[in-house]
Order: C-alpha cells, then structure tokens, then sequence
C-alpha cells in the first residue's frame, strides 16, 4: 500500500503516523515547490503528482486549513484520495461504516464519533476530540485537539474549530445550532448560539 501526503508540516508527519500505524510500507510527501527528505521521507514536488498516481500512490491531504485542502482537492479531482483513520479512535451504531462512505477524511488517535452524524469529505479530526449524535459535519472541516462537539451541531464547509474548544448542543434533531462556513472558533472558546458564516470568534460565552 503506497500514499502520498500533501504537506510538509507537522500536521503531514502526523498524517504519515497514522499511514504507517495502518500498514502502509511506501508513505511519500508532497510539496508545492520544494524535494529532499522529511524525517527520513522523500519530499516530491507537485509537478509529479499523476506520475505518482500512475506508480500506484493513493492521496491524503496533510494541511490543517480548510481553504488550502479544498484548493489541493479541486485542483487534483481526479486523483484517488483515501482515509486515514487511526485505529484507537471509535465510532458509535454505523458510524464508521458512515465515514468509509467518504473521503479524504484524516481521523486521529483518541476520537470519538458517537452516532447519526454526517460527515462530509477531507474533513480533520485531531487527537482527542469528540462529535456527539445527531452532528453534521460539512466539508474540508477541521476540528482542533481535544475539541468537543456537542449533539446536533451543524460545522458547515470549511469551519476550523480550535484546540479544546466546545460547541454546545442545539435545541434539537431539527434544529441545530450551527457554525456558518468558514468560521473560526478560537481555542478554548465555549460557543452557546449559531455563528455566522467566515465570522472569527473566541471566549467564554464566545463572542
């Protein structure tokens, strides 16, 4: 099993952790201009992107922000993307077979996904946070470390949720408390009512 991980950064090196915690023996970075070695790793250009893809690699896109993950996938559309999904992370009823069902989708050690959430594709869920039940969960989301998602949130396309930050449960199934596109969440912040879409918020209450 052969993947290449777009990024040089540490999140990449976390991603090539995860590849090599699920078997994978050829694990190769890729970066915009630069080549050489990380941490012992061949670092490719971009210009060799389908003669990779020709060789047999599947792809994985390393980079924590959502708009520079979802400029790499339009771009490259056509290339086989693939999940990476640490083995000591868990998934309530279906949930996993939920997150098989898509792609991109970099799920780290110590996650907890309950049940019925949506999720969508090349989202990042880093060590140790949480999503509860009933969630919906866009595209090219990050959620940072030790994040918790509380039940029937909406994270929509883009939206980065900072390290140890909580969402609070919406009022119901139908009727989510929801965080616009391409919002940020600040560390540590507790979010108690919608946020608007690309708004930057922070504190307790956030505000």
């Amino acid at each position: 099993m052969n993947v290449a991980i777009f990024g040089v950064s540490g999140f990449s090196r976390e991603a090539r952790d995860i590849a090599l915690e699920l078997g994978y023996k050829e694990i190769i970075f890729i970066d915009k201009y630069s080549t050489g070695f990380l941490d012992d790793y061949l670092v490719f250009s971009e210009d060799n992107v389908y003669k990779l893809a020709q060789a047999g690699y599947t792809f994985v896109i390393g980079i924590g922000n959502p708009s520079i993950r979802k400029e790499i996938a339009s771009k490259y559309s056509d290339l086989e993307f693939i999940n990476l999904v640490h083995p000591k992370a868990t998934f309530g009823y279906e949930q996993l077979h939920e997150v098989e069902n898509r792609v991109g989708n970099i799920i780290c050690s110590g996650v907890r996904m309950t049940n019925n959430i949506q999720i969508g594709d090349f989202g990042i869920y880093n060590l140790n946070c949480t999503v509860g039940h009933d969630c919906i969960i866009g595209d090219f989301v990050t959620i940072g470390p030790g994040a918790n998602i509380s039940g029937n949130v909406k994270l929509s396309i883009g939206s980065y949720i900072g390290t140890n930050a909580c969402i609070l449960q919406g009022k119901s199934i139908t009727e989510k408390l929801t965080i616009g596109q391409y919002a940020t969440i600040g560390a540590g912040a507790v979010v108690t009512k919608n946020v608007l879409p690309y708004r930057m918020i922070k504190g307790n209450p956030a505000k």
